[in-house]
């Protein structure tokens, strides 16, 4: 078995550039193994090891647990980090399942570790039973190919690099290795209860498959996986090509391609893309299933502008004229700044991006610009102070050449602007908050400029 681990690594390149290696080890007989294999093979791969154990107070056992790994650790010289968690009150008060809750506190608390004493790798104790149990639950959840394929042997979760250095054994293989040495791993009480998912596709489905069907399911259900993972693998490099083709703008909250490029793809590799997407914003694929990209493609089919959903992961996608976004809900629901008092003459910092500057000029020094970022106004005709602020439903003012007012919401849809920069545009009003300027789309008729003027003002905006 210690052939068999060291072989696996090499193989598929586990530790390349790794000298400090953070093991996550629960007690229980997979990660115990882990833990023991990496600890007879470290002079070999000239490693750092340390070990990481959180206590989410489960069970009542969990104490125990994590003074047995401190304990076992202790004796092999390794670095031991711990952390205890109530768990049942997170969940209680974040209305949070387990699974989801767990996950996210188990990979803040690796992260922070590996951040804070520069560890290079995070292993993981998956074996190839828990691959098979992962293939099965991402097939009944809808997840594609990219599911079927299962654990990768190295992978990166929110910054986190993961290796997966069992997945060529099986769970009796890795119970054998732990008599045949002498371990005494702890078992959790709570994979014999059929409450979540995976455990009754372990307990349930997998011994009715196992005796019905295929003894070797487990077995024959992995090696598929890595078939899958390789044509996967090539769908997407074509999947990604694609996705460079169509893509308009990507930013840390908000990613936008080109509706009228995508609707002509396959539809193969639009949901690759929807998948790439989701998860550029997200950092991972949970939580986004079959489900989800049908909604979109419903949203898609209508092709109407102005259109949206909400999907997983407080993610929204829209149709805006020739753009399918996709957002990230922290970018939407960025609140509106506070009516900001500016005096003309002075330069005002409204925000880390953008600079106000305005002059008073004589009409004979006054000429006409086409830039959008510069307007010019009647000074006289204006009720001073100024102020600026973001739109409010109902605005309207009368447009520089038109008759008579027209609603800011309409202006911004006959200009097309994409309906999330909508609330973030500037408005430039006076002290009876009559709106002089619609930044940088719309002057007002009511300010401009006449042969009766004698004096204007310049507003001009800057981006840093």
């Amino acid at each position: 078995m210690e052939a068999k681990f060291r072989n696996y690594i090499i193989k598929n390149n586990l530790l390349d550039n790794c000298k400090k290696l953070l093991l996550a080890v629960s007690g229980g007989p997979d990660s115990l193994v882990m833990l023991e294999l990496f600890s007879k093979l470290k002079e070999d791969f000239d490693l750092e090891i340390a070990v990481a154990h959180l206590d989410h107070m489960l069970r009542k056992e969990s104490a125990a647990e994590a003074k047995f790994v401190k304990n076992y650790t202790e004796k092999k010289g390794f670095d031991f980090f711990a952390k205890q968690v109530n768990l049942p009150a997170l969940i209680k008060k974040n209305n949070s399942s387990i699974e989801a809750m767990a996950r996210e506190i188990r990979l803040n608390f690796f992260k922070k570790i590996i951040k804070n004493y520069n560890y290079d790798l995070l292993a993981l104790a998956h074996h190839r039973d828990d691959q098979a149990e992962t293939v099965l639950l991402n097939l009944f959840r809808g997840s594609g190919l990219q599911g079927l394929s299962g654990i990768k042997a190295k992978t990166e979760v929110k910054g986190i690099k993961i290796i997966h250095p069992l997945l060529e054994f099986s769970k009796a293989e890795i119970l054998s290795y732990c008599r045949k040495n002498n371990l005494k791993p702890r078992f959790d009480s709570s994979n014999n209860e059929d409450v979540y998912s995976r455990n009754i596709i372990r307990n349930k489905i997998f011994p009715l498959v196992e005796k019905k069907i295929n003894k070797n399911a487990r077995e024959v259900i992995a090696r598929n996986s890595n078939l899958i993972a390789a044509e996967n693998k090539f769908l997407q490099k074509i999947a990604l090509k694609e996705y460079n083709n169509i893509l308009n703008k990507e930013e840390k909250n908000t990613i936008s391609v080109d509706f009228n490029k995508f609707i002509k793809l396959d539809q193969v590799l639009q949901r690759r893309i929807y998948r790439h997407i989701y998860k550029k914003l997200n950092n991972n694929l949970d939580d986004f299933y079959l489900e989800h990209i049908r909604e979109i493609e419903k949203l898609i089919q209508d092709k109407k502008t102005g259109r949206g959903i909400d999907i997983a992961a407080d993610i929204r996608v829209e149709i805006s004229y020739s753009n399918l976004i996709f957002l990230k809900k922290e970018n939407m629901e960025k609140e509106n700044m506070d009516k900001i008092k500016y005096e003309p003459e002075k330069k005002l910092k409204i925000d880390q991006e953008r600079i106000l500057e305005s002059k008073i000029l004589d009409i004979n020094d006054f000429s006409f610009t086409n830039d959008s970022l510069v307007a010019a106004f009647d000074y006289e005709k204006l009720n001073l102070p100024l102020f600026l602020r973001n739109r409010k439903p109902g605005d309207s003012f009368k447009p520089l050449g038109m008759s008579g007012h027209k609603k800011v919401k309409d202006i911004l849809i006959d200009q097309k602007v994409p309906k999330p920069k909508r609330d973030d545009l500037l408005l430039v009003v006076d002290s009876n908050d009559n709106i002089l300027w619609l930044v940088p789309y719309k002057i007002s008729d009511t300010y401009k400029i006449t042969k009766e003027t004698d004096k204007v003002l310049i507003l001009k905006l800057k981006y840093n």
